[in-house]
């Protein structure tokens, strides 16, 4: 998988169709999407896109004394899941966050995913929360030192 820089709108078709179907591709556009900060980042095996990621330069409330970015929409087509596609978009967020100077990064983790992140080294909150329209979820969070 090759992975490189997308332009936001170019992750609407995968974040509609994996992660949020009931919507419209126009109601999957995220606060921030356009900032100057935020990266989109997607995985292309020949020339098709077949997984997605959004990080944001944003910090994990009560964390404001360090630098967070958040990573949002990490999603992969489902024929290629099960490869270690995912775990490769996810270490290319953290590469990208740590050139950014990041302290630590966060996500809000589907609970389906929660054993994902685990296995990564990743943080995994004990309080769970529902996202309307998608389900339950937890904070997951790695600090960088």
């Amino acid at each position: 998988m090759n992975i490189r820089k997308i332009q936001a709108f170019e992750t609407l078709p995968l974040r509609k169709d994996l992660l949020r179907p009931h919507l419209t591709p126009e109601q999957c556009i995220y606060p921030g999407d356009d900032d100057s900060t935020t990266c989109h980042l997607g995985g292309f095996i020949d020339d098709s896109l077949i997984s997605i990621v959004s990080i944001y330069q944003r910090d994990l409330p009560g964390e404001e004394n360090k630098r967070g970015y958040q990573f949002r929409a990490l999603a992969i087509v489902e024929a290629f899941r099960s490869q270690g596609y995912g775990l490769a978009l996810l270490h290319a967020v953290e590469k990208y966050a740590r050139g950014n100077a990041a302290d630590y990064l966060w996500a809000n983790a589907r609970m389906t995913a929660v054993e994902f992140y685990r296995k990564a080294g990743y943080t995994i909150d004990d309080k769970e929360f529902i996202v309307e329209g998608v389900g339950p979820h937890v904070i997951v969070s790695r600090t960088f030192y």
